[in-house]
């Protein structure tokens, strides 16, 4: 049974409802990403009056559309896996390591470089074939790799030859043969089965569904998987310290559609249904990855600055779309100012069942609950761009990094233009980070069993503003673009962050550091 813990009337469990997002944002938590069963927000928290709604940059509005490709370069046919350049793939080189937390979904054997997704959705039944191209660490004769129970796999192929594999539980060991270390091998692994969540070690309601691949109420499928889930609809490395390119061809039945990370490269019809394909420009941690089928239409407008921005949405959600695009670009213009230049080269937003958002990367998966308060929950989750899924935490016990640096960038966002801040703002944050803290532990040594509460998001984002006060206002700016430039595309750790700091001020954090992620209370 889950502790609540009452802060004058209000419980954790009731604030995680208010703020709204998987690990998606504080609010998401407090009612439901960043990374997934990690926002607190119920997506109940009421919308502000007009008075004090974000004029946003006017976005110039594309007419809605129905799936089409933003590029014409035709994928090649769905038999045809693509495979990266070899510069491509070395710019995919991860050096990845057992998770603290949750060791069960790492393996540091090997490096996945690419995944090409070959899947097929009938509404009831997944039919895939994943290429994985993939370095082994060290020479072996098996590999390891976190696929779901409820997926069977047919055949294995390492390099056009067949090799034997055995399933247990939700991993799959591919008995290989003799395999050097440093040297790149491709994997083709054929499965199919009826995919179904995996448990949440959360206490957040919005992550009750389970993690992983879901199906609503209307048949629509969504994901948010953070800390893990992915395997639940591939096979893979599930873990974020080996971030991979990925692309994926993804063919659905009647009206339904397809919606995966990156930029959508070709659309094409399929016996009963439709073929799309999309290719993602840049390595992508597991977590990250997701996929949603319904019956979408695309909808893209343009910010001021000229970034291309897609919403996609079912017919039920149409009437979000307005609210969703001044929202949108009000935060991408902001963010740009204050976190530096994008990252990546595509950006959207995919509207979803469930009750929780995720900065799952390129492609933001919001709930339509988080979406009626999309201001807060959208700018949270579009900051973890920079903070989380650019620079991505070697492992969990490490996610603090990602959803310190998102809520300390809401909250300013919020103060910057005069929307109602989170739980009262980062001043009034203290007794809910106390009773937190109570709960679920330090922020940077919690409970594994209660991923995703506030303690990551609310003393991480003081302790930061306790480094503004020390280094000066102009100091700290300078400082948060930095950061996302000095580790683009990069994963860190704490230590990583200690020495960054000193080498950029000169002084020493440690001791500041270690009152905020360590200590059992809050500090004063």
């Amino acid at each position: 049974m889950r502790r609540s813990v009452r802060v004058g009337r209000t419980t954790l469990a009731a604030l995680a409802l208010i703020a709204t997002a998987s690990c998606g944002t504080a609010e998401t938590i407090a009612g439901s990403s960043e990374p997934l069963a990690i926002d607190p927000h119920p997506t109940t928290m009421p919308s502000p009056p007009p008075s004090t709604q974000l004029a946003s940059p006017s976005p110039t509005t594309d007419p809605p559309n129905q799936p089409t490709p933003t590029d014409a370069t035709p994928a090649p046919p769905a038999d045809e896996p693509v495979i990266p350049s070899a510069a491509e793939l070395r710019a995919a080189r991860s050096q990845p390591v057992e998770d603290p937390y949750y060791p069960d979904t790492s393996n540091p054997e090997v490096d996945a470089l690419h995944y090409f997704l070959d899947l097929s959705w009938d509404g009831s039944r997944l039919t895939g074939e994943a290429t994985v191209t993939f370095r082994a660490a060290a020479a072996t004769e098996a590999v390891r790799l976190d696929l779901s129970r409820s997926l069977t796999v047919n055949a294995v192929e390492l390099d056009g030859t067949p090799v034997d594999y055995q399933q247990a539980g939700d991993g799959l060991e591919l008995l290989t043969g003799p395999l050097e270390g440093a040297t790149t091998y491709t994997l083709t692994i054929s499965y199919a089965g009826a995919p179904t969540s995996a448990p949440a070690p959360s206490y957040r309601p919005d992550l009750a569904e389970g993690l992983g691949w879901n199906v609503d109420s209307d048949g629509s499928v969504y994901t948010f998987q953070e800390p893990y889930g992915a395997f639940t609809w591939y096979p893979v490395n599930d873990h974020p310290s080996d971030k991979a390119l990925y692309d994926a061809v993804i063919t659905t039945e009647g009206d339904d559609v397809a919606v995966f990370n990156g930029e959508l490269v070709s659309t094409e019809p399929a016996d009963n249904g439709t073929t799309n394909s999309w290719h993602v420009n840049e390595p992508v941690a597991s977590y990250l990855t997701t996929i949603a089928i319904g019956p979408y239409t695309e909808h893209t407008s343009t910010t001021p600055s000229g970034m291309r921005i897609s919403y996609w949405l079912m017919p039920r959600d149409e009437h979000l779309l307005t609210g969703l695009q001044g929202s949108g670009s009000g935060a991408f213009e902001w963010l740009e100012e204050h976190a530096g230049p994008y990252p990546f080269s595509t950006l959207g937003v995919v509207v979803v069942g469930g009750r929780s958002a995720m900065e799952t990367q390129t492609m933001l998966t919001m709930s339509r609950g988080a979406v009626a308060r999309p201001d807060a929950v959208l700018q949270h989750e579009m900051s973890h761009q920079w903070y989380g899924d650019s620079v991505t935490p070697v492992d969990w016990q490490g996610v603090w990094l990602s959803e310190g640096w998102a809520m300390y960038m809401q909250q300013a966002f919020e103060t910057d233009t005069g929307l109602p801040p989170f739980a009262g703002g980062l001043k009034a944050w203290r007794p809910f980070d106390l009773a937190s803290r109570r709960v679920s532990g330090p922020p940077g040594d919690y409970n594994p069993e209660s991923f995703g509460d506030l303690n990551i998001y609310l003393g991480p984002a003081m302790m930061l503003d306790e480094i503004r006060q020390r280094v000066g206002d102009a100091t700290f700016a300078e400082l948060a673009k930095a950061w996302a430039a000095d580790h683009e595309n990069e994963n860190v750790d704490r230590q990583t962050f200690e020495a960054w700091l000193h080498d950029e001020t000169g002084e020493d954090f440690r001791p500041l550091m270690h009152k905020w992620l360590d200590s059992a209370k809050t500090p004063r």
